[in-house]
């Protein structure tokens, strides 16, 4: 199935050498009738050449992932915006092969030029009814878009979620490999963060983990990422960095936290982190990264907390 811009590209295509067409057999003096069905057969072989007759409840459901039920029902929307556009292509064009046969019908002789501003009429109808389904097939697109950007941030901290860290990660390994890029994951874990919520309550270790968020997104760049893997485990992932830079970056981040406190209902909560860090090795991947890097985390806890270990 040819996207939206194919079509239009293959009518703007089949239009051009129709005009093209019409104007050398007018020169050559051929019969009105062999320019109809040059136009005709130009035309409709150009359509099934772009692959347009293809079911488009099966290019729906093989190509879209339906990960909501909002998604489900865009998908609908599309499948119905799409019918319906093929059904006013096709109204269009038996409407103007209607007239394309009465004429010849009702004529002996042709007016080449007049056939010729009845296609340009035919090509102005198509065209402005693609348009229309583009328009509402952008707005569907736009709101597939959004949702599948709601569907990967956590929604407390705003970071990223498992499961963006596991479409990101294919990604950013395969630059590591193919480029030779540098990559760097830096495993966080909040030290008894348990005693925070017995202590304070729920709320207060939600602020907790918001503060840390805003803290670790305002340390990294651009294309650095922040993801909240679980609880109060958060994972950062270094792109084009050495280990050097990252650790500073970490180092950066365990003394603000560390000189930092939050007051809550007049109660000051303090917390500190402890951190594992590794740089991606020939052969690894995203699971053994994180692996090294919580087995860091783990040595960190049993050396004191409020520590970074690197692997």
């Amino acid at each position: 199935m040819p996207s939206r811009e194919n079509i239009t590209q293959v009518i703007k295509k089949s239009c051009e050498e129709i005009d093209k067409s019409i104007s050398e057999k007018q020169e050559s003096g051929a019969e009105a009738t062999e320019v109809i069905r040059d136009v005709i057969n130009t035309f409709f072989d150009e359509l099934k050449k772009s692959g347009f007759s293809m079911d488009l409840d099966e290019f729906i459901t093989t190509k879209m992932e339906k990960k909501s039920k909002q998604c489900l029902d865009i998908a609908h929307k599309s499948i119905d915006t799409f019918k319906q556009t093929n059904s006013n292509l096709q109204g269009i064009t038996e409407a103007h092969t209607i007239e394309i046969e009465r004429i010849a019908e009702e004529t002996n002789e042709i007016d080449v030029q007049t056939f010729k501003n009845r296609f340009d009429t035919f090509q102005r109808d198509l065209l402005e009814e693609l348009q229309n389904a583009n328009d509402i097939i952008k707005s569907l697109e736009n709101e597939i878009e959004e949702l599948q950007k709601q569907s990967n941030i956590d929604p407390l901290t705003k970071l990223f979620n498992r499961k963006a860290l596991e479409i990101d990660g294919v990604e950013m390994l395969k630059h590591s490999d193919d480029r030779n890029l540098n990559l760097v994951a830096l495993m966080i874990d909040a030290d008894d963060f348990k005693k925070v919520n017995d202590t304070f309550g729920h709320v207060a270790g939600d602020k907790v983990l918001i503060l840390l968020a805003k803290l670790f997104k305002s340390s990294i760049r651009e294309y650095d990422r922040a993801y909240r893997y679980g609880g109060e485990e958060f994972l950062i992932i270094f792109n084009r960095a050495n280990r050097e830079e990252a650790k500073n970056v970490a180092e950066r981040i365990m003394k603000a936290v560390r000189n930092n406190k939050l007051i809550y209902k007049n109660q000051v909560i303090r917390i500190t982190l402890s951190m594992g860090l590794t740089e991606h090795q020939k052969g690894d991947t995203l699971e053994s990264m994180i692996e090294r890097a919580d087995a860091a985390v783990y040595q960190a806890k049993q050396e004191g907390k409020d520590r970074l270990v690197v692997r």
